[in-house]
């Protein structure tokens, strides 16, 4: 047995067992990820520089931007391309399981979630390293329950972090290379 499967099968125990785990984990997978990115939006407007005159990472206007950018790359183009080219069936639909909440029966692979949270976070994280420690924290929890309820293997939220990973680093270093960044 893989240790993809393996690691599936332990995550995936916990499910089914309690009514209020199973709430917490339907929590976390499916709503936390809404709720994330409206505080790191929020906590970007919250910022007081505004002005040029300050590194990228602590202008909200150039933030606002990396993050989108990123995350355009990362959610809107390389996870779905990817997708579109590896057929990687979800676990609920290989091992014949009940997933915590219904659920497309599309390509797991990678996991769109986390192509959307890491670069999200990861602005965050260039804000305030306190709100992103937290905020990295919250997309490790979405990316477990999503685990734990059945709807993504463990690979699929590891490439989707190395997607989101990769996108915001290479957005971040065009932005720091070229003129929009103000400090060179």
């Amino acid at each position: 047995m893989s240790l993809d499967r393996e690691i599936f099968d332990a995550a995936y125990s916990l499910a089914h067992r309690s009514g209020l785990l199973d709430g917490v984990v339907i929590f976390f997978a499916k709503y936390l990820v809404w709720l994330v990115i409206p505080l790191v939006v929020v906590r970007i407007l919250q910022k007081k520089n505004w002005g040029s005159e300050v590194p990228a990472w602590k202008n909200r206007f150039q933030a606002l931007a990396i993050g989108l950018v990123a995350v355009i790359i990362s959610r809107g183009i390389v996870s779905n391309v990817l997708a579109s080219l590896i057929e990687s069936p979800r676990p609920f639909v290989v091992l014949d399981i009940q997933p915590l909440f219904n659920h497309a029966v599309a390509n797991s692979l990678p996991s769109g979630h986390m192509a959307l949270l890491i670069p999200t976070v990861m602005t965050l994280f260039l804000l305030n390293r306190k709100s992103g420690w937290w905020g990295i924290v919250m997309a490790l929890l979405v990316g477990a329950a999503r685990v734990i309820a059945g709807v993504h293997w463990p690979s699929d939220i590891l490439w989707g972090i190395l997607i989101g990973v990769v996108s915001f680093g290479a957005v971040y270093a065009l932005f720091k290379r070229s003129k929009f960044y103000p400090l060179q």
